[in-house]
């Protein structure tokens, strides 16, 4: 699949650390390195110095990491390690996008951000 993403909410971040296109940032303008955190939005470039700013698609379409199996309509969360998982109904407080498509872990899935 190839990275692709449709903003329909585009904001900027002073990124505080590096980072790549498809990274999950969170609220301090980091890349996400842990399960279930709050998600600002996806990285739509990479940012290749502190301080940096960047685009980030906080509503719309995104292409992001699975980190473990997802299918399609699945609702989803941060993992540790950046990228996506599973969601927890019920279990997880922060819960960011729907799948829409099917990825099995390491490969890229389409998500939808609302």
């Amino acid at each position: 699949m190839i990275r692709s993403y449709h903003a329909i909410l585009t904001l900027t971040a002073s990124v505080t650390a590096i980072c790549s296109a498809g990274d999950l940032i969170g609220f301090d303008d980091a890349p996400i390195t842990a399960a279930n955190a709050a998600v600002k939005g996806v990285a739509q470039y990479p940012a290749t110095e502190v301080g940096m700013p960047i685009a980030i698609t906080a509503a719309g379409t995104e292409t992001v990491t699975a980190k473990a199996t997802i299918a399609k309509g699945d609702p989803l969360c941060s993992a540790a390690g950046g990228g996506v998982r599973k969601a927890v109904v019920g279990t997880d407080a922060n819960i960011f996008a729907t799948a829409l498509t099917a990825a099995a872990a390491g490969e890229l899935v389409q998500i939808l951000i609302r």
